[in-house]
């Protein structure tokens, strides 16, 4: 099962959008969130949170019938 990825969009007074990737580890928030950014233009700063720098970790399992 797949974690859930969560999203936080605000629109400032100023017109300015702020995005918060949560739940996503890694470098995968910046693919998550590429999309949205590039639709809205120029981004004029990013600020990595502890999750970026946290490892991804998959796993896989596999079950038997005896």
């Amino acid at each position: 099962m797949s974690q859930k990825q969560i999203m936080e969009i605000q629109i400032l007074p100023s017109g300015e959008v702020k995005l918060v990737v949560k739940c996503v580890p890694g470098a995968a928030c910046e693919a998550v969130s590429a999309a949205i950014e590039q639709s809205l233009g120029t981004v004029k700063h990013k600020e990595r949170t502890s999750e970026y720098y946290e490892e991804q970790v998959e796993t896989t399992q596999t079950v038997g019938q005896k």
